[in-house]
């Protein structure tokens, strides 16, 4: 089981910054920090929470005393987040987040999730069910949950996006099922290709694995590319004509940066193809408070919806839910609030917004000055960042990066990503960690550093000093 993201290139930079922080190991580097660029953590790159939902957090939080019920509580606190806090409570039973919840989550908090997705999708309402949602300690346990039940041998396959965000192949590892990758075109900006996905498909079957799943990520991880209508369509009708449970992972719903793409989730194009209304499609949908405008990603918040789901299987999920009690109490609410935010008129509405509005507007301008910038880099390609968190860009390495790496036994992105880090303190992912064709080597950064152009200048400076140190 190997997890990239915080693999060997990780773990270096944290042992860089121990000696950063030293006297003695300050003066070893030609750098004073680490820039970490291997993952999606925004407050860890100094994006600032957003107001209203911590206001309401740390009113959950306090004893009703010094909170909700101190006689000079609206005069630190806006009305609206007073009011949702005592709500909030309510649905807690009054004993606030320190008390486990039911296993799925506060039924209030699940309700919040159910108009939230009829709102988004355009459904009727009522016709999402809170019993089919679970609240999770962010949208990697619920993954890890689904796929747990999903895999039950070594037999068992799943459809993997190639490249992929490595939780699914440290799960799939870890359980002991078949990656039975399918590889996205980097050349049409990481589209999809039906014909690929059936020669996956049919490649699998032949070898007589027992196919039983297709992981989905829109937008991408770690591609930052945005599916149109259609193509959602086209792998919501694929899964149900193969009878294959569809892992929608939707996490950076709110991160869609071009004009005129729109995040389209996988139950509404299950819905508006009659897949749903005929019980045509099992579909789980997975969503996070830790991406997004948000970036709340220590609460670990996060949810999973799931339809078409036999009603004996999500009995089973619940057992297994059950078995850890309930997910944090404090990511519960926070999903709350991601969901059911300040509506208009409130108090804290505009202010809302407007933050919300910076923090977004900012993540599509460090999209375009990354993408953009990698893509100028003589030996570097880079398609555009249009949603997401991420670049991925391709680099070409020098025939003796090639050697040196084999010689070393590891990637030769490992080599040029480590090679980065010690010169510039820059830590980025290795490409080969999220799996890639045959040939091509590369790396995922993200474009949430605030020191963004500095990043891409480093990598165009170092890049032309590693094709010279390894040049032949």
């Amino acid at each position: 089981m190997d997890y990239a993201v915080r693999g060997k290139i990780a773990i270096e930079a944290d042992r860089i910054a121990d000696e950063l922080r030293s006297k003695e190991g300050s003066s070893k580097h030609p750098f004073d920090h680490i820039i970490y660029t291997n993952i999606g953590n925004p407050h860890a790159v100094q994006q600032k929470a957003i107001t209203w939902p911590r206001q309401v957090m740390a009113l959950l939080q306090l004893p009703d005393a010094l909170g909700i019920d101190h006689p000079r509580v609206s005069e630190l606190f806006p009305e609206d987040a007073i009011k949702r806090a005592r709500e909030m409570k309510k649905a807690l039973g009054g004993s606030g987040i320190g008390a486990y919840t039911h296993s799925k989550g506060v039924r209030e908090f699940r309700q919040d999730v159910a108009n939230f997705i009829e709102n988004r999708d355009h459904a009727e309402k009522g016709s999402v069910d809170v019993e089919n949602i679970f609240l999770t300690a962010g949208a990697s346990e619920a993954i890890t949950m689904l796929m747990s039940a999903l895999v039950k041998d070594s037999n068992c396959g799943v459809m993997l996006p190639i490249p992929q965000y490595p939780l699914y192949s440290a799960t799939l590892d870890l359980l002991g099922g078949h990656k039975v990758g399918y590889n996205l075109d980097e050349k049409s900006n990481w589209g999809l290709n039906m014909k690929e996905l059936e020669r996956s498909l049919a490649e699998a079957k032949a070898k007589g694995i027992n196919m039983v799943g297709l992981v989905l990520i829109n937008p991408g991880n770690p591609t930052g590319q945005v599916l149109s209508p259609d193509e959602v369509k086209d792998i919501v009708t694929f899964c149900a004509e193969n009878n294959l449970v569809l892992l929608s992972d939707e996490v950076y719903q709110e991160n869609i940066y071009r004009e005129g793409d729109k995040f389209f989730s996988s139950r509404r194009a299950a819905d508006e193809l009659g897949l749903i209304k005929n019980d045509a499609i099992q579909l789980c949908s997975f969503h996070s408070v830790s991406k997004g405008v948000m970036g709340e990603c220590g609460q670990r918040g996060g949810y999973v919806e799931m339809v078409g789901i036999d009603s004996e299987v999500n009995d089973c999920l619940y057992k297994l839910a059950a078995s850890k009690l309930c997910s944090n109490a404090p990511g519960q609410a926070m999903v709350s609030l991601m969901c059911r935010g300040p509506s208009p008129g409130d108090a804290s509405y505009e202010s809302h917004t407007m933050e919300q509005k910076a923090v977004f507007e900012g993540l599509k301008e460090r999209a375009r000055l990354v993408s953009n910038g990698l893509d100028s880099i003589p030996g570097i390609s880079c398609q555009p960042a249009t949603g997401a968190m991420y670049c991925f860009p391709s680099v070409q390495m020098p025939p003796g990066a090639i050697k040196a790496s084999n010689e070393r036994g590891y990637s030769p992105d490992t080599l040029y990503a480590l090679d980065l880090l010690q010169t510039t303190g820059i830590c980025v992912v290795p490409a080969s960690g999220f799996g890639q064709e045959e040939g091509r080597f590369g790396f995922r950064t993200t474009f949430l550093s605030p020191e963004s152009k500095y990043v891409v200048d480093s990598i165009r400076e170092h890049y032309e000093a590693f094709c010279s140190k390894y040049s032949n």
